[in-house]
């Protein structure tokens, strides 16, 4: 930080037990201690709002559930002589203060919430709690001008910032696998992955500033005044409102937006609200058997955008003039991509997805009835054929900007569409016929993705041409954008573990480890890369030993069970009921979220109909038990005898 009154305090972290203070920050951390065991005298724990972590910030602290008394004397037992390293009994006992306030479950997060919580923490920077005596709406949105941050400050009292503290204890338990009772493990995971910021302004209480040092003690880093009279932690000092709002993105913990390069514009025209836009349409091009729309792999001589012929009405005439619904000809767009490999699932996914971008310009819908290209108008537009080669050519440069040898013919020649359309129809049929006889022994190279990771750093997502994200996004979306792209570019924030990477990443597939399990070498060794070591082997195809890692946007999770008979159960996304053991989706998702956990693997439905379906256990004649929705998805492809559970519950 720059300016004055500002700085970065070189403390990481303040574990040690031994650290002295001057007499003074000694003489507010023992009041405030005190005064915490003031409010706490008789009182007794009382279960948040969760019934997976119901005392988090306590079970950090203790590997079995204290008494409120044991927990007291622990905060007792060094008081005087060393305050700070009783620090970690004083979030147990912020803890037990918190528990018996009647409002407390207004602000903490029931479990599935909390869960969300955690997967949208991916499209913001991170978590603040607000302390001292400020204007907090008025920080809020200073900071916020600026950033993308979430608060959960709790009650505006001195304890409130317990909420944060919790969450930051639960995101520990679930995200990176700490046990019970190591504050000192949960500490540097917090400091490491965790998203949690402390931001102190105004005048603070002996009690708060206690309950500051004891937060950074966990981990949480935090921006404080001037006068903070703590010289531990990872602190940045400043009175300023808006230095502040400027440098809480400047710990290593808080997540960032990738720099993105210049990316070719849109056409002014172009406005992507209109894509919500209803209309009859007044006139419509193509929409006949000899209309189409294909991207095709070739040689591009000119860049740019061609046009031939001239629509059969054309868009000029006066609007009153034409009946309804009236037909303007044969349209052919042909977009010819020079690059490598440029395969059928590439140019099948960007054919798909460029059709929305003329949906872009006020007045216009671009559809695809099976073969049928086709561009409908509302009344009084006036669309040059010019334009729809413009826009494009600038959607395919704006979403994957490692193409640039690109060609958009607009054909509106009769003579030149109808020869032209059988020759269309072949090559898609073609392309239809490479894709359905991809595999993962045949294709040339595999690919991951990490969108995920922010919140969960185990998590690595493989994927194949037969086992698609498990968030149910295609498979081509994550190849096409690994080859071609530049990032998720849905508002991913990384984390420090890919904060200047491409969220989609090309692996180079190795030799095939195990092919019934589906153990890839490339695989494992980009899954340890990219996990920065923390997962080191995938196989793709069993639940036993290193089954896929869980997300948190997985459609479906696959679990091993004993009910109704030893064997595999698929539950859905949401799932209100329970399997035959018990479990519910809640249950699932907290043993699966963001980690490898042997017994379960997460995937999306279309992994039902997958040649290598739970290959290693036999496929569907492993599974025992389906959720109502598994079933349908699955179609007939689910044999009899395969239990279905009710209808969500």
């Amino acid at each position: 930080m720059n300016g004055q009154g500002s700085a970065l305090e070189k403390n990481s972290h303040t574990h040690s037990v031994g650290t002295r203070l001057h007499a003074a920050a000694e003489g507010i951390l023992g009041r405030g201690l005190d005064e915490l065991l003031r409010l706490t005298a008789g009182m007794e724990y009382r279960p948040l709002p969760s019934d997976i972590y119901p005392f988090p910030l306590t079970r950090a602290v203790y590997a079995a559930m204290p008494s409120p008394e044991s927990v007291r004397a622990d905060v007792r037992s060094r008081l005087r002589s060393d305050p700070v390293s009783v620090l970690e009994y004083a979030l147990a006992l912020l803890e037990l203060h918190e528990c018996n306030q009647a409002d407390i479950a207004a602000h903490v997060l029931t479990d599935m919430p909390f869960i969300h919580a955690c997967f949208n923490s991916k499209r913001c920077n991170g978590w603040i709690a607000l302390m001292g005596a400020m204007d907090r709406a008025a920080m809020e949105t200073a900071i916020n001008r600026r950033w993308q941050f979430k608060f959960f400050s709790g009650r505006p009292a001195p304890t409130g910032i317990y909420v944060l503290l919790g969450m930051l204890a639960r995101y520990g338990f679930v995200y990176g696998r700490i046990p019970f009772g190591d504050v000192h493990a949960l500490s540097h995971f917090v400091e490491d992955f965790c998203p949690g910021l402390i931001v102190a302004h105004g005048p603070m209480s002996d009690l708060e500033l206690t309950l500051s040092l004891a937060a950074m003690k966990m981990g949480v880093p935090a921006i404080v005044p001037s006068a903070y009279p703590f010289p531990l932690g990872r602190t940045i000092r400043s009175d300023d409102p808006e230095e502040i709002a400027r440098a809480v993105a400047a710990f290593p913990n808080i997540r960032k937006l990738l720099p993105m390069p210049e990316l070719p514009p849109m056409p002014d025209y172009c406005d992507p609200e209109n894509q919500k836009q209803e209309f009859e349409p007044h006139l419509t091009w193509g929409g006949t058997p000899e209309s189409f729309c294909v991207v095709r792999k070739g040689r591009v001589e000119s860049p740019g955008v061609r046009v031939r012929g001239r629509p059969a009405a054309d868009p000029a005439d006066k609007p009153s003039t034409r009946p309804a619904g009236k037909p303007g000809g044969s349209v052919g767009i042909v977009v010819t991509i020079q690059a490598e490999p440029m395969d059928a699932f590439d140019r099948r996914y960007i054919e798909s997805m460029m059709l929305g971008a003329l949906s872009m310009i006020r007045g216009v819908k671009a559809r695809l009835d099976g073969d049928s290209f086709a561009i409908d108008l509302a009344a009084g537009i006036a669309l040059a054929p010019g334009q729809v080669g413009d826009t494009l050519l600038a959607f395919i440069r704006r979403n994957w900007p490692r193409l640039d040898r690109i060609q958009v013919e607009v054909i509106l020649d009769p003579a030149e569409l109808k020869p032209a359309e059988p020759l269309v129809r072949a090559e898609k049929a073609q392309r239809s016929a490479e894709i359905a006889a991809a595999t993962e022994e045949n294709a040339d190279r595999l690919y991951q993705c990490v969108a995920c990771s922010p919140f969960a750093p185990d998590h690595v997502c493989c994927l194949t041409p037969e086992r698609a994200p498990q968030c149910a996004r295609p498979y081509e979306m994550i190849k096409t954008g690994a080859l071609y792209g530049y990032d998720d570019v849905t508002n991913i924030h990384h984390s420090a573990l890919h904060r200047e990477i491409n969220s989609f990443r090309v692996v180079e597939k190795g030799r095939c480890l195990d092919p019934v399990h589906g153990e890839w070498e490339g695989l494992n060794a980009g899954a340890a890369r990219l996990s920065h070591g923390r997962t080191t082997r995938v196989r793709l195809h069993s639940l036993d030993e290193f089954p896929h890692t869980g997300c948190g946007c997985f459609r479906m999770i696959m679990f091993k069970t004993d009910l109704p008979r030893p064997g595999i159960g698929i539950m859905n996304s949401g799932y209100a009921g329970h399997a035959p053991d018990g479990r519910t989706w809640r249950d699932l998702h907290y043993a699966l979220g963001g980690k490898q956990t042997p017994g379960l693997a997460g995937a999306a439905p279309s992994y039902l109909h997958s040649p290598k379906f739970l290959k290693a256990h036999g496929g569907w004649n492993s599974v025992v038990w389906v959720a109502p929705k598994i079933a349908a998805a699955a179609g007939r492809a689910l044999p009899e005898g395969v239990e279905i559970g009710p209808e969500d519950g």
